[in-house]
């Protein structure tokens, strides 16, 4: 089976020859069938990965969240497994990886949220409009370790409620919310242990939702997030479930995995056990230089 690494130029940029230089010595190394492919402004992961359609090899992501997105979506329904080499800002995905898949192949699940898949989280309300801000993701002067930290400032500071409708099972409500979030794995936002007790393969939905009316208990959640202890407040909903409809009157933009999915409604269901997920930490240790 061949190992297919699929670069994003843009996470990396001035590390890229680095990086290139850290996977061959480790797949040289590990006596891997290897081949590396790069997205560019010509190239995208999409096109690239086209050629691979029939095949059944092993892709790695590498780079952030935003590839990883980008990567699922170009490989799901073919016998292709996916690969995580954590190289990006986030890097929530492979957080999870590292606390709740084997070494191997992993079968998990997927959600669909509209014509998208995605494999980690998604959001909406104030946590979609940080991970979306251009002026932080793409500002220079911002050292990318503390973009996140910057626009939970800045929206904090303009932080006003959103109303959503939501529909689950049987269940309907119309409610005020700061965020919600959409689970598959357990961490995002740069390590935000969002669901500290989520799993891969449960054929479940995590989703919480964020009751929060103002700054002060906006500030409490966030602070009880980073400990994994957001659930301990009443302001904090824990729902589980297989489908999950989001409306709003306005059109709202929604985060899944990095990447932007502006509308009015979002259907959300999993998909149990759509992925294999191949996890080989002496590869991922030896790219990372651990």
């Amino acid at each position: 089976m061949k190992h297919i690494f699929m670069v994003n130029r843009f996470s990396l940029r001035e590390r890229l020859g680095d990086y290139l230089e850290r996977i061959e010595k480790a797949a040289k190394e590990l006596k891997l069938d290897y081949k590396i492919e790069i997205n560019d402004d010509n190239n995208s992961t999409e096109d690239i990965l086209k050629k691979y359609k029939r095949s059944e090899h092993i892709i790695y992501a590498v780079g952030g969240d935003g590839i990883l997105n980008r990567v699922v979506n170009a490989i799901y329904g073919t016998k292709n497994k996916l690969g995580c080499i954590p190289a990006g800002t986030g890097n929530d995905f492979n957080r999870t990886i590292v606390e709740a898949l084997d070494e191997g192949d992993n079968q998990v699940d997927l959600i669909k949220c509209n014509n998208m898949y995605f494999i980690n989280v998604g959001c909406f309300g104030v946590d979609a409009d940080i991970a979306n801000d251009d002026s932080i993701v793409h500002n220079k002067w911002i050292p990318r370790s503390q973009q996140y930290n910057v626009g939970v400032v800045k929206h904090i500071l303009k932080f006003k409620p959103y109303t959503f409708t939501i529909k689950w099972d049987k269940e309907q409500a119309t409610s005020k919310l700061a965020t919600i979030t959409i689970c598959n794995g357990r961490y995002y936002g740069g390590g935000f242990h969002v669901n500290p007790d989520g799993k891969y393969d449960d054929g479940k939905i995590d989703i919480y939702l964020v009751h929060a009316k103002n700054r002060r208990k906006l500030i409490k959640y966030l602070l009880k997030l980073l400990k994994g202890k957001q659930e301990t407040l009443e302001l904090v909903e824990h729902i589980k479930t297989d489908n999950f409809v989001i409306t709003s009157e306005e059109k709202i933009g929604g985060n899944l995995d990095g990447e932007l999915l502006t509308s009015n409604e979002f259907e959300l269901s999993v998909v149990p056990k759509a992925m294999t997920v191949y996890y080989n930490k002496q590869l991922v240790d030896l790219i990372n230089n651990k």
